[in-house]
């Protein structure tokens, strides 16, 4: 049951999108409406910056919502690298501007979660 109320509380916080690109917390959203702006000729380099954006927006929705000692920093990792994985800079711009990496997200952090213990 833990696992169920932790993975509802973190998926809410790293999952959030406010109205309009307006900023909101807890979420990712202002900072994975930055990342839109990288247009670095670097793949590499735009997809660290893209990992790295995401990581730490989704780090701080996370921590405001899960419970003292809760490892979110390796939850979020690991969901945004199964996300990330085998995809196009391009690919993870669309996906984000879309909201269609919303429900896969969700589905990995919970497997995450369910992975790494708390």
């Amino acid at each position: 049951m833990r696992v169920i109320v932790l993975a509802a509380s973190l998926l809410a916080a790293c999952t959030a999108q406010p109205a309009n690109n307006q900023s909101a917390a807890p979420g990712p959203s202002p900072a994975l409406n930055a990342i839109g702006n990288v247009t670095t000729g670097d793949e590499a380099a735009g997809l660290a910056a893209f990992r790295a954006d995401w990581l730490e927006a989704c780090i701080g929705g996370a921590r405001d919502a899960a419970p003292p000692g809760t490892p979110v920093e390796r939850h979020c990792g690991c969901a945004i690298e199964r996300m990330m994985a085998g995809k196009t800079l391009g690919q993870l711009e669309a996906e984000r501007a879309s909201g269609a990496y919303r429900a896969p997200f969700q589905a990995e952090m919970r497997r995450c979660i369910r992975e790494i213990p708390s």
